[in-house]
């Protein structure tokens, strides 16, 4: 005589497990090739597997929100000025075109702004990321 238990069908008796039919074995079986799981509460069923309950990460708090902005923001404050870094040095050295006159100055602007991030009022649930020279604009 066959048994079941919750996930399992076998021939052998099982710890926890019921007895089962030769049809409701067969019916576990195909069931279970079929991608249906057998349990045994409230009676013997071949039923579909239950979907995982959704995986719900954790609202950050304000001083996580404030270090990731801040951290992103000094990463950019780099590239900044590895970009502000040459142009300083032409004009420095009087051989700065006019373009790259701009250019500093832009770069220079920018850098400022991301400096400033942390006095938007919204900081840091919602924060208004200035564009790096030359970036595109998203529509």
């Amino acid at each position: 005589m066959p048994y079941a238990a919750n996930g399992l069908v076998q021939q052998d008796p099982i710890d926890g497990g019921v007895e089962i039919t030769e049809d409701q074995y067969l019916e576990a079986v195909e069931g279970m090739c079929a991608g249906l799981m057998v349990t045994i509460d409230g009676g013997f069923k071949v039923v579909a597997v239950p979907e995982p309950a959704p995986i719900v990460p954790p609202v950050p708090t304000l001083a996580e929100l404030s270090s990731i902005a801040l951290r992103q923001r000094d990463y950019l404050l780099s590239v900044a000025a590895i970009r502000i870094a040459p142009l300083q040095d032409a004009v420095d050295l009087r051989r700065a075109t006019e373009t790259e006159i701009a250019s500093l100055t832009r770069w220079k602007d920018y850098r400022i702004d991301l400096n400033r991030i942390d006095q938007q009022t919204t900081f840091p649930v919602t924060i208004d990321w200035p564009l790096a020279p030359g970036a595109a604009v998203a529509e």
